[in-house]
C-alpha cells in the first residue's frame, strides 16, 4: 500500500509518500500494532546514527494492493 507519512527531523517536519506491506489497513492500526513496518520507516527515514527521538506518523493511505493472503486468522 502507498501511504503519507511525516517525521521530524531537528525543527523541520517532512511528508513524503511511503510504500509499506502491512495486515491493517488503518493508519492508527499500523502506528500502534504493526512495529515492524514503523522501525522499517523510521530506519528509512533517519538512518543508523541519529541519536535524537525518532517519531514516525501515519497520515493517510493512498492506495491498497493486496500482494498475499494469511490463511490464520490475525
Amino acid at each position: 500500500m502507498t501511504a503519507d507519512a511525516s517525521f521530524k527531523k531537528g525543527k523541520r517536519n517532512f511528508n513524503l509518500p511511503v510504500w509499506m506491506v502491512s495486515n491493517y489497513d488503518d493508519p492508527l492500526e499500523i502506528m500502534l500494532k504493526d512495529e515492524k513496518t514503523i522501525s522499517r520507516l523510521e530506519l528509512e527515514f533517519y538512518g543508523m546514527t541519529y541519536k535524537s527521538e525518532k517519531k514516525v506518523t501515519i497520515n493517510k493511505i493512498r492506495s491498497k494492493k493486496i500482494v498475499g493472503y494469511v490463511n490464520s486468522k490475525s
